[in-house]
């Protein structure tokens, strides 16, 4: 019964976060011409279709709008090697993204780790820091008991 009720709640802490995160927008970007690639971020990753795009120049003027295909791609011909704010918006979602491509064309563009990523590593904080917890904890017991 306790052992059970110990798996359970295991298994919902894994992968209750992973589930909520699925409505997170998650928009990243390619330097071929300019690609956006746009979706909703989690377990299972679904493309944002439709969804309403802007790209601006650095000093925050429009340069081009338009809207993500059925796969959540966008393309654009930058006219130089700067940074561009690319703006994606779809159903009460929003996310901006900076696109450097002076660092992406020298190779030094990274990415933000993502949220299921950084779900876990917050678990595995929290589960090294409760094993050596529960390992003090015995130690303590075994040591009282081997005194009496």
């Amino acid at each position: 019964m306790k052992s059970g009720l110990i798996l359970a709640i295991l298994v919902i802490v894994a992968f209750g976060p992973a589930l909520v995160s699925g409505h997170a927008l998650v928009v990243d970007y390619g330097v071929e011409s300019v690609y956006i690639e746009a979706y909703y971020g989690g377990i299972i990753t679904t493309p944002v279709q439709d969804g309403d795009v802007e790209v601006f120049y650095p000093d925050g003027k429009l340069y081009v709008e338009g809207k993500t295909d059925e796969n959540g791609m966008f393309s654009f011909d930058p006219k130089f090697g700067k940074d561009w704010l690319v703006v994606v918006e779809s159903t009460g979602h929003r996310n901006e993204k900076m696109v450097n491509l002076s660092a992406a064309a020298t190779g030094e563009a990274g990415s933000e780790m993502p949220l299921y990523l950084k779900v876990f590593a917050g678990l595995g904080y929290i589960l090294g820091i409760l094993g050596f917890f529960l390992w003090y904890k015995s130690f303590k017991q075994a040591r009282q008991s081997k005194d009496e």
